[in-house]
C-alpha cells in the first residue's frame, strides 16, 4: 500500500520540479511601488482605463498605463525588480507607459508636467530607459539625472552623474554629461555646464527621504548626500590639492544636496530598494523563493491531526500560483490509511480507487478532483486589468454591488473541506464580464455579471445584469427536518439588474451612486417557478413578490472607505443571499423556498422588511486595519424581524509590533446578531453557530525563514461524507484549530 502511495505521489513531485525549473530566472511582473509620500492623501492614481484608484497609500503598486499625480506633495517610487528609484516633486503628472522585460524593450515613462529625479539602475539586463516630456525625449542607461517640464515655457534636463541623450521636438539630439543642463525649448539647443549653485538649486527639492541612492544597483555616489535642511560645514580651501580626475565635473562635497536619512524600507519595497535578501541569487536562491513548508497540527471535527504540507509558490509575469500538497494524518505519516480524507475522498488516489473499466466516468471525475485539490490558488492580474483570473480559495467574493453575492467565501471550512473556486473577468471601455464557480472539483454554484457603459469611461454610467444559480442546495439539507415531499432536484436561481454613476472620483473623496433590484426563482423538475415572483391574481405591479432592492452610495473620504444604503425585500428573498455563510445555510434556504412555493400568501412569508445598511473600513497609522458593517432591519407592519447582519474585522499589519513582530487578523460576521444578544429568538442560537462565520490567526516570525502560526475558526461537522445537523436543521459546527511551523527558504 505504501509503495502504491509513493508511486502516485511521484508524478506530483515531478510536476513540482518541472514548474520549479520553468520559474527559475523569473523576477515577477515589473511594477513601480509608492515607497514614500509626504502626504499620501494628496496622491491620485488613474489607471489605463481612466478609473481613479481608491486607497492609494505607501506600498501601492503601479502598473503599466497608470498615471500618478502628486497634488501638493512629494513622492518616491521604486521599480521592482530592477531597483531604480524616482523622486517626484509636488504637482507632477507621471505616466508609466511600459516596463522593460528583455534586452529588446525599454522602461518607457512620460511626464506631462512637473519635476523629477531618477537614479536609473544597471543590472543583468541591458537596462534602458526612455523618459519623455511634451517636447523632448531622454534616452538613458544607468544615470542620475532630472527633468523639469513647464509645458510651453521650459523643458530642461540635468545630469548629476552619468550620460543621457536628449532629443527635442525638432529631432535634434545632444549628449548631456555630469553637471550639464539643457533646455529643449531654448532658442539654442545645447549642453551647458552648470555652476555649483545651479546644481544645488536643481537638487534642493530632489532629496530622497525614504529610498537610499546607495542601494540602487550599479550606482556608486561619488559624494555623501546630506539632508536639505542642513548645510555641510565649510572647510578651509585647499587650492594646492586638485580634485581627483574622475570628479572634475562634480560639485564639491560640501555643496552637494543629498540625503543622509536611512529610514527603514517598507517590506513591499525591500527588493526594489536593495534591502532584504536578494531575489533569486543562484539556483538555491531561486528554489528558496519557490518552496514553502508547513508542519504542525490541525483540529478537524474534534480530532487532532498532524500535518506536513508542501506549498510551492510560482510567479511568472502576471501569473501567480501556489500548490497545496498535504499529508494530514493521525499517527503514521507513511500509512495512507491513516491520512485524513476531505469529505471521505482519498485525494492521493488520482482515480486509482475506482474501476476504470467498469466506471470510467467516476474514475476520471475522481482523477480531476484530486488534481484540482492540489491547487491552493492561481491568479492572473486583478480586477484593474482588462483580463483577470482567480482559481482556488475565494473569500470576500462580490458580484456587482452585492445584492446577490457579497463577501461570498468558499474556504471558511478550510482545511477540513477544500474547494477550488473560479473567478474571472474581462473589462473593456464599454463592456465588462465576470463569472464565478464555487468549486471546480464539485461545481454547484454558478454566477456571472455583464456591465454596459454606453458612453465609455468618459461618462462612466453603467448598467449591470447578474445571475446566480445553485444546482444542488438539497445536498446540504437535513433529511430529518426537510419536508418529506420536497424534490431532491430543487435548484435556487436569482437575477438582478443594477445601475452605477460615479459623481466624484478623487483620491481624497469619492462618491458613487448605485441602485440594484433582484428576485429569487426556485427551479423544480427543470422548470422555473415564476409563481414565486408574481401573483397571477394581481392586476398591477403589486403582484411582484419575493424580490429586493438596494440603493445608496459608496466610496471613500480621505482614508475611510464607506458604504450606506437602504434595503427593502419580501418573501424568502434576502439581499446578499450568497454571502459568507451560504455554503453552510444553502439547505435551509432550499427548504424555505420550497415551503414558500406551497403557500406564498402565508403569514410566514407575506411580509415586508426594510432597513439601513452601513459599512466602513480604514487603515490607521499604516499599522491597523478595521472594517465593520451592520444592517438594521424593521417591518413597516410592526412585526418582529430577526434578520439583522453584522461583520467585524480587526488586523494588525506586519512589522508593527516591535521586537516580537507579531501580526494577524480576526473576522467575525453573522446574521441574527441582535436576537442572539437579546435571547429573543425561538431558535437555539449560539455565538459560533451556522449563522456565524469566524476565522482568525496570528503569526510570530521566529526567524527570517521560520514563522509560527496559530489559526482558529469554525467548520461544519461531518460523519464521513455526510454533514451533521442540529435539531432545527442547521449544520452542526465544531471549532477548528491549526498550530503550525511555516518554513520559507
Amino acid at each position: 500500500m505504501r509503495k502504491a502511495v509513493a508511486i502516485r505521489i511521484i508524478p506530483v513531485i515531478l510536476l513540482l520540479l518541472f514548474l520549479s525549473s520553468t520559474a527559475f530566472g523569473q523576477y515577477g511582473e515589473p511594477k513601480a511601488i509608492i515607497a514614500y509620500a509626504a502626504d499620501e492623501f494628496e496622491l491620485e492614481v488613474v489607471d489605463a482605463g481612466g478609473n481613479i484608484l481608491t486607497n492609494v497609500t505607501i506600498g501601492t503598486q503601479l502598473s503599466e498605463g497608470d498615471t500618478i499625480r502628486t497634488n501638493g506633495t512629494v513622492a518616491e517610487l521604486s521599480l521592482d525588480p530592477n531597483g531604480s528609484i524616482i523622486k517626484l516633486a509636488p504637482n507632477t503628472v507621471f505616466t508609466i507607459n511600459q516596463f522593460q522585460r528583455s534586452d529588446d524593450t525599454v522602461n518607457d515613462f512620460h511626464m506631462v508636467a512637473g519635476k523629477l529625479r531618477t537614479i536609473a539602475a544597471r543590472g543583468s539586463l541591458t537596462n534602458r530607459y526612455r523618459l519623455s516630456t511634451p517636447s523632448a525625449v531622454c534616452g538613458v542607461r544607468g544615470t542620475d539625472f532630472g527633468l523639469i517640464s513647464i509645458p510651453g515655457s521650459e523643458e530642461r534636463a540635468f545630469v548629476v552623474d552619468g550620460l543621457i541623450d536628449y532629443t527635442n521636438n525638432m529631432g535634434q539630439t545632444i549628449s548631456l554629461a555630469s553637471g550639464e543642463i539643457a533646455d529643449a525649448l531654448a532658442a539654442t539647443f545645447e549642453a551647458i555646464q552648470a555652476s555649483q549653485q545651479q546644481m544645488q538649486d536643481l537638487l534642493s527639492d530632489m532629496v530622497f527621504e525614504q529610498l537610499d541612492p546607495n542601494l540602487v544597483p550599479g550606482h556608486t555616489p561619488q559624494v555623501q548626500e546630506q539632508p536639505p535642511a542642513e548645510e555641510a560645514p565649510a572647510e578651509e580651501p585647499q587650492a594646492e590639492t586638485p580634485p581627483p580626475e574622475e570628479n572634475k565635473q562634480q560639485p564639491p562635497a560640501e555643496e552637494t544636496i543629498t540625503t543622509a536619512k536611512t529610514a527603514p524600507v517598507l517590506p513591499e519595497t525591500a527588493s526594489a530598494a536593495g534591502s532584504g535578501k536578494a531575489k533569486g541569487d543562484g539556483a538555491l536562491g531561486k528554489l528558496g523563493n519557490i518552496l514553502g513548508l508547513q508542519i504542525g497540527t490541525v483540529t478537524i471535527d474534534g480530532l487532532t491531526y498532524s500535518k506536513a504540507v508542501l506549498q510551492p509558490v510560482f510567479e511568472i509575469g502576471k501569473l501567480k500560483a501556489a500548490l497545496y500538497l498535504p499529508i494530514i494524518y493521525t499517527n503514521d505519516l507513511f500509512d495512507s490509511d491513516d491520512w485524513y480524507r476531505p469529505r471521505g475522498n482519498n485525494e492521493w488516489s488520482f482515480g486509482a480507487d475506482h474501476d476504470w473499466e467498469g466506471d470510467p466516468l467516476d474514475a476520471a471525475g475522481d482523477l480531476f478532483s484530486d488534481i484540482f485539490l492540489k491547487i491552493r490558488y492561481v491568479e492572473y492580474g486583478d480586477n484593474r486589468n482588462p483580463f483577470y483570473l482567480r482559481l482556488g480559495n475565494l473569500r470576500t467574493m462580490t458580484i456587482g454591488h452585492g445584492i446577490l453575492m457579497k463577501d461570498y467565501a468558499n474556504d471558511f471550512d478550510f482545511p477540513a473541506i477544500r474547494r477550488i473556486g473560479f473567478n474571472t473577468g474581462i473589462q473593456g471601455n464599454k463592456i465588462g464580464l465576470e463569472a464565478v464557480v464555487n468549486d471546480l472539483s464539485k461545481p454547484e454554484i454558478f454566477g456571472g455579471r455583464m456591465v454596459l457603459r454606453p458612453f465609455g469611461m468618459a461618462f462612466p454610467l453603467g448598467f449591470g445584469f447578474s445571475g446566480i444559480i445553485d444546482i444542488d442546495p438539497d445536498s446540504m439539507t437535513d433529511p430529518l427536518t426537510a419536508p418529506t415531499d420536497m424534490p431532491s432536484d430543487i435548484m435556487l436561481s436569482a437575477a438582478a439588474v443594477d445601475m452605477e454613476l460615479p459623481v466624484i472620483q478623487k483620491s481624497a473623496l469619492s462618491i458613487i451612486l448605485y441602485g440594484d433590484m433582484a428576485a429569487m426563482v426556485p427551479i423544480i423538475d427543470g422548470n422555473f417557478e415564476f409563481d414565486a415572483v408574481w401573483d397571477d391574481g394581481a392586476s398591477s405591479i403589486s403582484g411582484l413578490r419575493n424580490y429586493g432592492v438596494d440603493s445608496g452610495l459608496f466610496g471613500n473620504i480621505i482614508f475611510l472607505d464607506y458604504r450606506l444604503s437602504y434595503r427593502y425585500y419580501d418573501g424568502v428573498f434576502h439581499p446578499t443571499l450568497f454571502g459568507p455563510n451560504y455554503e453552510r445555510l444553502r439547505g435551509i434556504y432550499a427548504v424555505e423556498a420550497y415551503n414558500y412555493l406551497q403557500d406564498p400568501s402565508s403569514s410566514d412569508y407575506d411580509r415586508s422588511v426594510m432597513g439601513i445598511y452601513g459599512e466602513a473600513g480604514a487603515t490607521l497609522f499604516q499599522a491597523f486595519r478595521i472594517e465593520a458593517s451592520y444592517f438594521g432591519p424593521w417591518s413597516p407592519d410592526g412585526g418582529e424581524v430577526e434578520e439583522d447582519e453584522m461583520s467585524l474585522t480587526l488586523s494588525i499589519l506586519p512589522e508593527v509590533i516591535p521586537v516580537l513582530g507579531i501580526y494577524g487578523s480576526v473576522t467575525y460576521s453573522r446574521t441574527k446578531f441582535f436576537p442572539l444578544l437579546a435571547g429573543s429568538s425561538d431558535e437555539d442560537l449560539s455565538l459560533f453557530d451556522a449563522y456565524a462565520a469566524f476565522s482568525g490567526g496570528i503569526v510570530y516570525p521566529a526567524a527570517p525563514t521560520l514563522d509560527i502560526a496559530l489559526s482558529v475558526g469554525t467548520a461544519m461537522k461531518y460523519d464521513g461524507q455526510d454533514p451533521v445537523y442540529n435539531d432545527d436543521g442547521t449544520p452542526d459546527m465544531a471549532p477548528s484549530f491549526t498550530l503550525e511551523t511555516r518554513i520559507h527558504f
